[in-house]
């Protein structure tokens, strides 16, 4: 799933699904891109946990049915990667905010490096995002 614009955007692809029967069934491994003009990241290692993604879902319900308010999923690991909609105005425009992190080796060191930001976006974005993210939790 991609939202945005060639210039602004996030991408999120599913890369494997813990089986039922198993410790933490139904959570998921992502790779998650983040473009925002001249910046941009991926990770392939982002976890999500099942009822983490249920609980957005039923936020973005109530998002798509007002037009306002917002919602917020993030990583297991804290602050991996976090993503938030919501309405920017009393109008139902909405707007994307996100966040990459992770740490790279680089000689001796530990590097964090971030990538933090969003952009605007259209209400039909919010169905997307249910869809997507439902079809996860099936």
């Amino acid at each position: 799933m991609k939202i945005g614009t060639k210039e602004e955007f996030i991408e999120i692809e599913e890369l494997e699904r813990n089986p039922e029967g198993s410790p933490c069934a139904g959570d998921v491994k992502d790779k998650v891109a983040l473009a925002l003009r001249e910046f941009s990241g991926s990770y392939d290692e982002i976890w999500l946990e099942l009822p983490e993604m249920e609980r957005f879902v039923a936020e973005l319900e109530i998002i798509d049915e007002k037009r306002s308010g917002g919602a917020k999923i993030s990583s297991m690991s804290p602050e991996e990667f976090v993503l938030e909609t919501r309405s920017s105005d009393v109008l139902g425009h909405m707007e994307i905010e996100a966040q990459l992190h992770r740490y790279q080796y680089s000689g001796s060191k530990y590097w964090p490096i971030h990538l933090t930001g969003g952009f605007e976006t259209q209400p039909e974005t919010i169905r997307q995002l249910i869809s997507y993210f439902k079809a996860l939790t099936n």
